[in-house]
């Protein structure tokens, strides 16, 4: 029998939460380069900053001091990010948020997700021209 799963409710989860994602992204055909390739990128100086940022939008805490549409725009700049690669960040996220929590926040935290990757789509798209031909290995279409 399925253990319960119980939602999200502190940073504890989201380091739990965070640390499977990060697990499955480094090792995807889609979007992992970008964190294995184009960016120097360490989980351990990484988690507490992408944990900041959700505490914030769950549980109002008020530690993230980030620059969101900054660092993805360099990442654009260097290889170009496009819809395909937030749709497949958004799949792995909800994937991982299903697959060990369950309850309101998770269901917050899908939505902020989902709105997130479509405004910094749209963002970079509009406003970021990638300076490189580069845009990844493969497109990615959610499951209907």
């Amino acid at each position: 029998m399925q253990p319960t799963k119980t939602d999200i409710a502190s940073r504890d989860d989201l380091d739990i939460l965070l640390r499977h994602f990060y697990g499955d992204v480094l090792t995807d055909p889609i979007i992992g380069f970008y964190f294995t390739d184009v960016i120097p990128f360490s989980l351990e100086s990484h988690l507490p900053r992408v944990i900041d940022f959700w505490a914030q939008l769950l549980f109002k805490e008020i530690r993230y001091k980030g620059q969101l549409f900054e660092r993805h725009q360099y990442i654009h700049q260097q290889a170009g990010l496009s819809e395909h690669h937030f749709a497949r960040w958004l799949h792995l996220l909800t994937s991982n948020i299903d697959r060990h929590f369950e309850g309101p926040n998770c269901a917050t935290m899908k939505a902020r997700a989902k709105r997130i990757a479509h405004s910094m789509a749209t963002a970079l798209a509009q406003n970021a021209p990638s300076n490189t031909e580069i845009t990844g290995l493969q497109f990615y279409t959610p499951p209907a």
